[in-house]
């Protein structure tokens, strides 16, 4: 077993026009079993009561940036990235929220697995109990490498369930508005380890590609799914590769329709 240094956590939370559910986003990382060592909530400008929540937390974690105007969720995630002052960086979604042991559990991944620069793991639905076994989960934790082969066919993990080293300087392409965060962590896997765990340890407000939130509409997604594939290739310099890589996703998105 490998024992690294203890690592710190920021957590980054993009907001706007949250009033409804940030508090329970903040709370979920309050209450964790190990505090994360900082909060950052960047509020893209909203008009609502989202300031006045946040500033009632009364916590010294907390770390509340407010955008003049609006700029996104990407160029949000950034900033918390770059103003982040821990070793690792933890993403969670301003309606979303964390199993109370997730950073427990994360940190023993980091100090067990000591080759891995990224961790992504599993996740439910808030309408479903998150359940991990209090006494045993250390017997469940098992990482699985996370390859970019992999991730070109199938990416498992959401933002909320991503951890990411503070070396990796990737950033979120602030251009892109759909598909975003399979394109940063397919391009950080293109440069650092990835590991999978398979467990629930962040809860969603919905599902992935359903509608209500950014994933809303599932063209507008698969068009941004078949940027990044594009991107890939001209980084890679794979440009005969562009026509299968839309195939790929035209056949996808169709299969999803029609519900396969």
């Amino acid at each position: 077993m490998i024992i690294q240094d203890t690592p710190t956590f920021s957590i980054v939370i993009p907001v706007f026009n949250g009033d409804k559910f940030i508090l329970s986003a903040i709370q979920s990382c309050l209450h964790q079993t190990v505090l994360p060592d900082e909060i950052i909530v960047v509020d893209d400008n909203s008009n609502d009561a989202t300031a006045e929540i946040i500033q009632s937390v009364g916590s010294d974690l907390l770390v509340y940036i407010i955008n003049q105007t609006n700029k996104g969720v990407s160029y949000n995630r950034n900033l918390g990235m770059q103003k982040a002052r821990s070793s690792w960086i933890i993403f969670l979604d301003a309606d979303d929220t964390f199993h109370p042991q997730k950073i427990e559990i994360i940190r023993y991944c980091i100090q067990k697995y000591g080759s891995f620069n990224a961790i992504g793991h599993g996740f439910n639905l808030q309408s479903d109990p998150v359940y991990v076994p209090i006494d045993s989960w250390k017997d469940l934790v098992t990482l699985q490498r996370v390859t970019t082969k992999d991730l070109l066919i199938k990416n498992r993990m959401v933002t909320p369930s991503l951890t990411v080293s503070a070396k990796n300087k990737i950033l979120f392409n602030e251009k892109m508005i759909h598909a975003e965060d399979h394109d940063f962590i397919l391009r950080t896997s293109e440069s650092f380890s990835i590991g999978y765990l398979d467990m629930p340890l962040c809860s969603l407000s919905r599902m992935p590609l359903t509608e209500g939130g950014l994933s809303s509409n599932k063209w507008k997604m698969r068009i941004g799914e078949m940027r990044m594939y594009i991107d890939y290739c001209i980084r890679k310099k794979r440009y005969i590769a562009i026509p299968f890589y839309i195939l790929f996703s035209l056949l996808k998105h169709v299969k999803g329709l029609i519900g396969l």
